[in-house]
């Protein structure tokens, strides 16, 4: 009966040109109807999702964004692969890749945290956001396959068909070394996302001010900022950075 009640009242506030909200879903909402506008205007025909994790940022596209374009999600932990690979069979347009992207090919081991949304290859660093002291913990090392994009890049564009794509990124303090890996790549990117860090929790991260001097020095404006964190003060911790291809500006 609830739900019958609720479709009713918000098909009533769509017809009159409104839409209700849960307070919950208030600032998801926001980036979402920002990235929607964003993936048009640059006609964005598919997503690079470097750090997918078990595929969150998938449904973030696929429910809030209502984008039905091609995703291919990279991610080097064994069992989050596993999990990817399973969840993809039910999306045609959902591509796993099985390793991680960095500044150079090779092998490396990543930190396996007790909150596995916290594994990064670097070391944690607790000291300065004590909230995250018993998530942010090594309780696994494994060793993973490192790829560039400038390897990979040009061969999913062969395989897939795309050219006007979007990068995310979501690597826990090593965004910047999967850019260094696309010097080349970066151009063709219409657009970008990165994950940037006010507050290190990691040791030696780049901060915020390192990633938006080194992405504006590549030709990448910033259309949006999105907070991802914050401690119980209240301080913000890392925000989401969307950004545009001033090329791409340009040429439209």
């Amino acid at each position: 009966m609830f739900k019958i009640v609720k479709d009713s009242v918000l098909k009533v506030s769509r017809a009159f040109g409104y839409d209700i909200v849960p307070l919950r879903e208030m600032r998801e909402r926001d980036f979402a109807l920002h990235l929607r506008e964003l993936l048009i205007r640059q006609r964005i025909d598919c997503v690079l999702d470097v750090g997918a994790n078990i595929g969150q940022y998938h449904d973030f596209l696929r429910q809030r964004v209502l984008y039905e374009g091609l995703i291919v999600s990279f991610e080097p932990v064994a069992r989050h692969v596993e999990l990817l690979r399973e969840r993809s069979r039910d999306d045609g347009n959902w591509h796993i890749e099985g390793y991680a992207l960095g500044s150079q090919d090779g092998a490396m081991p990543i930190n396996v945290m007790v909150s596995d949304q916290f594994s990064s290859f670097l070391e944690p660093d607790n000291a300065k956001v004590r909230d995250y002291a018993a998530l942010n913990v090594p309780c696994a090392k494994e060793t993973v396959t490192v790829r560039t994009l400038d390897v990979v890049l040009p061969v999913l564009q062969e395989r897939l068909g795309f050219d006007r794509p979007y990068l995310k990124l979501d690597t826990q303090g090593f965004d910047i070394e999967v850019l260094r890996g696309g010097d080349d790549s970066l151009p063709t990117v219409r657009a970008l996302q990165t994950e940037a860090s006010v507050i290190g929790i990691y040791k030696g991260m780049p901060d915020y001010m390192d990633t938006l001097r080194y992405l504006g020095g590549r030709g990448f404006d910033i259309t949006g900022l999105y907070a991802v964190s914050r401690d119980s003060s209240l301080r913000l911790v890392e925000f989401d950075c969307v950004m545009v291809n001033r090329d791409a500006v340009a040429a439209a």
